[in-house]
């Protein structure tokens, strides 16, 4: 009587992309993404070629696999000629998703600073976080300019499919470079030195140290060594790190343990 335009299709609320897990529950309820509340549901299936398939009708829809579906919600309305459905729809799509699989790592040592990359495989939709399960995660795969230590790299599927792990601990010592020292005055590893190979040629010549954050605490001489000092005063007990550069200008970098 009044000209207004009554709406009545129910308000849907819908994600056009959903992961569900391989190994786990495949069924989506409309309710779970949005109200959605409506007399009915029908849930479709589009395929690429050919007209869509009714799968099931209600609220809840067991997900048969990958794919394009349709979800249609519908309220019931009575009008002069009788009982109509007021509908409304959505297309989506449903990926299949599962915890990763840790293929490998792979370290890269710097001056003082390592970067780590995780390859993973699987189906899910992965990122990554450093050191805590809860995150912050990132999509990338790559750590870089990380000081040297040990650490655990938590890889999370998005779909919430699951959190596997791997450890980095990284093995930087390298032949003709000592693993440790005790500059304690007893005459014996008091210090850091290279170690020359059997032809008695001394293939480096630079040697550099650094503290685990990558802070320069010497450039020695590679046959004199180091006594463990930085600017005369003793460094403690703990992990550091080098970098060499022989005759032909190769890099050779590692790490070694102070000990006292």
């Amino acid at each position: 009587v009044l000209g207004n335009l009554v709406d009545l299709t129910p308000v849907l609320s819908f994600p056009t992309t959903i992961g569900i897990c391989a190994s786990g529950d495949s069924t989506i309820r409309a309710t779970d993404y949005g109200s959605n509340v409506a007399d009915g549901y029908r849930w479709y299936s589009v395929p690429a070629f050919g007209p869509e398939v009714l799968l099931t009708e209600g609220v809840d829809f067991d997900v048969p696999g990958d794919g394009e579906y349709r979800l249609e919600i519908y309220d019931v309305v009575s009008g002069a000629a009788g009982n109509f459905e007021c509908p409304n729809s959505q297309v989506f799509e449903v990926n299949l998703s599962e915890e990763a699989t840790i293929d490998g790592t792979d370290v890269q040592l710097g001056a003082g600073i390592i970067d780590v990359t995780v390859s993973v495989s699987g189906s899910g939709d992965y990122e990554f976080a450093l050191d805590n399960v809860n995150g912050p995660y990132q999509d990338s795969n790559r750590f870089r300019g990380l000081a040297i230590d040990n650490y655990t790299i938590y890889v999370r599927d998005k779909n919430g499919c699951g959190i596997v792990e791997v450890r980095i601990e990284p093995d930087l010592t390298l032949e003709g470079f000592p693993e440790f020292f005790t500059p304690n005055g007893d005459g014996v590893h008091d210090l850091w030195q290279f170690i020359l190979p059997p032809s008695g040629i001394n293939p480096i010549r630079e040697l550099f140290i650094f503290d685990r954050y990558g802070q320069l605490l010497a450039q020695i001489d590679p046959l004199l060594g180091w006594d463990g000092t930085f600017n005369g005063k003793p460094m403690p007990a703990s992990d550091y790190w080098f970098r060499a550069v022989d005759i032909n200008n190769q890099e050779v970098t590692g790490h070694f343990a102070l000990k006292r």
